[in-house]
């Protein structure tokens, strides 16, 4: 697969390494590979990149950005249980994308011999907790939520999206659930949630 027309020629090769590092793994991509995808010098690669380690953990944090995987871009002017209920469903389409199981797979496998998953957690899954504690501290203020432990409240949410939907792809089982059940597991622990920790008002039940 070849690189149309980038804005750059750092992002050209950004672009081409994180294509062969997705299909290949990290182990079997060498600097000659990304030079030829990327229709540049393996001189004009190093000037841009120390190394092949540099160039993973770009390319790696570019394909998160692809898949906007953090959740900034979800209004915050929402209600808060809608907004709580977009993040499920947020999560649940990125986690069960082709590519984001590709690029789990590839951390997961470098991460024995390199610093890689901590990248990745760097890249990827800390900018999600990162936007969510911020939002879910801003409505405890509020008097909207009532959460003692915030960080553990977020993991509480994200823990439980973070099952079939990655779990089956990972381990190449086809989830034979309809992209309708998926929304609606979503929006069932967008509610969960909210009822959990709601503050002073009844919890309403959001159907999406």
């Amino acid at each position: 697969m070849r690189i149309n027309t980038p804005k750059t020629k750092r992002e050209g090769i950004i672009e081409a390494a994180g294509a062969l590092f997705i299909l290949h793994g990290y182990a079997n991509v060498n600097m000659d590979q990304i030079s030829k995808h990327a229709c540049v010098s393996k001189q004009t690669i190093y000037s841009h990149f120390k190394s092949k380690k540099n160039l993973f953990t770009s390319a790696i944090s570019n394909k998160c950005n692809e898949l906007e995987l953090a959740i900034e871009k979800i209004s915050p002017d929402l209600d808060c249980q809608e907004y709580i209920i977009r993040v499920c469903e947020h999560l649940t389409s990125l986690l069960s994308d082709p590519d984001s199981i590709k690029i789990y797979r590839v951390c997961i496998t470098e991460a024995k011999h390199s610093d890689i998953g901590e990248l990745f957690w760097h890249a990827g899954p800390e900018k999600i907790r990162f936007h969510l504690i911020k939002y879910l501290e801003e409505q405890n203020k509020l008097g909207i939520l009532a959460i003692d432990n915030i960080e553990d409240a977020c993991t509480q949410l994200v823990s439980m999206i973070n099952g079939q939907a990655q779990f089956q792809p990972l381990l190449n089982i086809q989830n034979h659930k309809s992209a309708t059940d998926m929304k609606n597991y979503a929006a069932s622990c967008g509610n969960v949630f909210y009822t959990a920790y709601a503050a002073k008002c009844a919890a309403r039940v959001v159907v999406t």
